[in-house]
């Protein structure tokens, strides 16, 4: 088994690991808590590049040598102003693009992005996805529907891809999802079908 995984932040709350990544279910408000998985996503971006290089250090206000619960939350707020879902959400990836764009650019960081959303292959989207990892950078993944039983809970829905995992039975997709570290079959995630509509985008300096 081989594993391509970043060094994703791990988020502490009073010396217990509290999350992989930031969870959507940390929010004071209802609704937040609902809606609020692309600020999610938008801020372990942040969060993520802040910790790796000094010229993004002003994507997060907290400290990147351990990242705590409090503090990941204020920057998953602060994401949420600039990506305020409407009542469907915030199922746009142009959208997301622009305004994580944005909110790097008034946080000191110029970003150049990098999408998929046309419907494509399994092979092509891995493709797409080990570039980005092997050149250090997340994915943004918007599951806006997938056919697939194990999916039912994600529709509709962000993730950060963070790495993937070669092995005798195939290649598995990692992911930072509420938190929670996820592996799924890549041939199943990323499947071309019909019944899925998926859209992914990196960024990179």
């Amino acid at each position: 088994m081989v594993v391509h995984e970043l060094p994703f932040p791990a988020v502490w709350e009073n010396g217990v690991q509290a999350g992989y990544g930031g969870n959507q279910e940390w929010f004071s408000q209802v609704f937040q808590r609902t809606a609020g998985c692309a600020s999610v996503t938008g801020a372990n971006l942040a969060a993520y590049y802040a910790s790796r290089t000094a010229e993004s250090r002003g994507l997060y206000s907290g400290d990147t040598e351990r990242f705590s619960k409090s503090e990941y939350l204020r920057v998953m707020e602060e994401v949420y102003r600039y990506m305020t879902p409407g009542p469907m959400g915030f199922p746009v990836a142009g959208r997301f693009v622009q305004k994580f764009l944005q909110f790097a650019g008034e946080h000191g960081s110029t970003f150049r992005a990098h999408t998929m959303f046309h419907r494509c292959g399994c092979e092509e989207r891995m493709t797409f996805l080990k570039e980005a990892i092997t050149k250090g950078n997340p994915v943004a993944f918007l599951v806006l529907r997938h056919r697939a039983p194990e999916m039912r809970e994600n529709n509709w829905h962000w993730v950060t891809i963070t790495g993937w995992i070669e092995d005798a039975g195939g290649e598995q997709v990692i992911v930072s999802n509420c938190g929670e570290r996820e592996v799924y079959q890549a041939e199943m995630l990323l499947e071309n079908h019909r019944g899925n509509v998926l859209r992914m985008v990196w960024f990179s300096r």
